[in-house]
């Protein structure tokens, strides 16, 4: 169900924010997109959770 108290949902949608604002970085910023090419940094997403007060890392 499409809803905010649905919390799969929510996440879902907040996990493909994520995705997306990664890949714009990617497409607009060939300077980060470079370095990331070159293994000098790395992009990754991340999302914290209100309920445990944890960060989850992950690559994109």
């Amino acid at each position: 169900e499409r809803k905010g108290s649905n919390y799969d949902f929510v996440d879902a949608v907040a996990r493909k924010n994520v995705e997306l604002t990664i890949e714009n970085i990617r497409k607009n910023s060939p300077v980060l997109k470079q370095l990331e090419d070159e293994k000098k940094i790395k992009i990754v997403g991340s999302m914290y959770h209100l309920t445990g007060g944890k960060v989850e890392f992950f690559e994109v």
